[in-house]
């Protein structure tokens, strides 16, 4: 039996123009509500598949605390929230935001009710077949094609305690939707230009039609848009184009979900499939941390919570040697325990920047299996303002000046999403000096607005003890020095800490000392000018946290040439041995 909702249906958007416009401004078409035609309406109509040939393994890690959320009746995405009486569905009344309709639509959250056992596995199908009663036919919002694709995705991955125990006519029902549902993507799926979206739109099709009678034609379908998809996401070295570890594993389970299930039906699955994966699993495994998660960067979060462990499961004891991904650009320095990444590349090529991030020469240290510097990071639930938030450089640990971004955020018009353009001029190179490795970096991201070049050099010891940082603006010694009417240009570098670093006052205003609580480690960092200790958030996980930064703040010279005060700071961040 399905749920009753809160209330009647409530049309979306009514009278909420001013948000619904601001959604868009963030999300871009892929948020819009979808306008078809009756003739549409009239092709995905029909019956359901009669029966399903096998359905494929939901790989991705679950919530209990999530489910048993549900189970007690509250529903939380992002900031918003909604509470249900006992026995009801949260839809009826108008969803408090787009964003929280959007997610809520998605039903990602219906294997969190899964792990609760029976009584979430009850709730799940009961909550399941009241949005078929309200929703199952059309609805312009919640069939937008992104959100259609994750939702039968979803439908299917929760497996027979979905499916087997409704009765004839509700499973009847049930089926008829998910069948208008695929017919939907089938015929207007190469309409999204979302490219994460697509990926899904195309995992979708190939689920669906693997898994219902008669689906050949949509399998094929899929396969060939699959194909396509990865072609143009996946990189030759086999990260993501987006360059977000976190979205590189979501496409890797994703890949081996549709494998796996046509392997498990006895049809030969393409050899695009299993090429591709070995290279993936070794991109992903370079990005992975002692925590088992991965670096936050560029939209995505962390994958403490499984996510990356469950998306190299499958591909043995991958385990990465090399320390440079040139085209997913990233630097990595392994010394013992220390673990040390530079964001080394600009903004994706459009329209792959949608999701993308101005850190270029961001700074990620990890002490072992503990998380010290990092960016502010990105989940799925964020707000969509809180996600734009994410991508600005003063998100990312690394120097921003005058309040600006390292690239330039213009829109997309492909996607109606603002996409990082730049920084020009990024390089980066590494060598060993001694007992020492050696990241140094520029880019010209602020030479048009401001005349000057970044530098950043950071000198890691080979012990893992110590890195001595240096940050610099210079102007190019070929350039006359330009004439600004403000004068000196403010800056700032960061270090946005992680949540579970415990931050105590040093001997003066240049020291603060950081305390890794798992293993009692200890960290000395210290400017040579002030330093002062502020509030920060960290989105990387499954729930936003408050934590702290560490912020350098000056001001540089525009005819300076960066070697000394005020256009250089150095800094150094080194482990404190008991007794020191």
């Amino acid at each position: 039996m399905s749920l009753p909702p809160l209330g009647p249906l409530a049309p979306g958007g009514a009278g909420r123009e001013g948000e619904y416009s601001r959604w868009l401004d963030l999300t871009g078409r892929t948020g819009a509500e979808i306008n078809v035609s009756p003739v549409h309406r009239l092709r995905i109509a029909g019956p359901g598949p009669t029966s399903l040939a096998a359905l494929p393994t939901d790989n991705r890690p679950s919530s209990r605390q999530r489910g048993e959320a549900i189970l007690a009746g509250r529903w939380r995405f992002g900031m918003s929230h909604v509470e249900t009486p006992d026995g009801h569905a949260p839809w009826g009344p108008e969803f408090p935001t787009f964003h929280f309709a959007d997610r809520i639509h998605r039903f990602h959250w219906l294997r969190d009710l899964g792990a609760c056992g029976h009584e979430g596995e009850a709730r799940g199908r009961a909550l399941v077949m009241a949005w078929v009663e309200a929703f199952g036919k059309w609805d312009s919002f919640a069939w937008r094609l992104s959100v259609t694709a994750d939702r039968l995705v979803n439908f299917l991955s929760a497996g027979p305690w979905l499916f087997e125990p409704l009765p004839g006519e509700s499973r009847t029902t049930l089926l008829e939707s998910i069948g208008r549902q695929m017919r939907h993507l089938q015929f207007s799926g190469v309409d999204e230009t979302d490219l994460v979206s697509r990926f899904r739109i195309a995992v979708a099709l190939c689920l669906c039609g693997a898994a219902t009678e008669d689906g050949r034609k949509l399998l094929e379908q899929g396969l060939a848009m699959l194909e396509a998809e990865c072609a143009s996401q996946i990189l030759p070295d086999g990260g993501h184009v987006s360059r977000s570890p976190e979205a590189l594993a979501d496409a890797l389970i994703d890949i081996h979900a549709v494998e796996e299930l046509l392997l498990r039906l006895g049809i030969n699955a393409p050899l695009f499939l299993a090429k591709l994966q070995p290279r993936m699993a070794a991109m992903l495994s370079f990005f992975q941390l002692v925590d088992g998660g991965v670096v936050a960067a560029n939209g995505g979060g962390d994958g403490v919570n499984g996510l990356v462990r469950t998306a190299l499961r499958p591909h043995g004891g991958v385990n990465s040697k090399f320390s440079f991904a040139r085209l997913s650009a990233y630097q990595r320095v392994l010394a013992n325990d220390l673990n040390v990444y530079i964001d080394a590349g600009p903004g994706p090529d459009r329209p792959h920047g949608a999701r993308a991030h101005a850190g270029a020469l961001a700074l990620s240290v990890d002490d072992g299996p503990e998380r010290l510097i990092t960016s502010c990071g990105a989940n799925p639930d964020l707000d969509p303002e809180l996600r734009e938030a994410s991508r600005r450089t003063a998100a990312h640990s690394v120097l921003s000046l005058n309040g600006e971004d390292s690239a330039v955020f213009t829109p997309d018009p492909f996607t109606g999403v603002r996409a990082p353009d730049g920084p020009a001029q990024l390089a980066v190179r590494r060598m060993e000096e001694g007992d020492q490795h050696l990241l140094e970096g520029q880019h010209a991201g602020w030479r048009v607005r401001h005349g000057l070049i970044y530098r950043r050099r950071l000198y890691v010891a080979m012990n893992g003890a110590r890195i001595t940082g240096e940050d610099s603006l210079s102007r190019p010694m070929s350039e006359a020095a330009p004439q600004f009417p403000g004068g000196l240009i403010p800056f700032e570098i960061r270090f946005h800490l992680h949540p579970d670093v415990q931050v105590a006052d040093g001997p003066d205003d240049k020291t603060v000392y950081l305390g890794l609580p798992k293993r009692q480690h200890v960290w000395r960092f210290r400017s040579e000018t002030l330093l002062s200790v502020e509030d920060s958030r960290y989105w990387g996980s499954e729930i936003a946290q408050k934590t702290r930064q560490l912020v350098i703040r000056g001001v540089a010279d525009p005819g300076a040439d960066g070697s000394q005060a005020p256009n250089c700071v150095r800094w150094a961040l080194s482990r404190v041995h008991m007794g020191d």
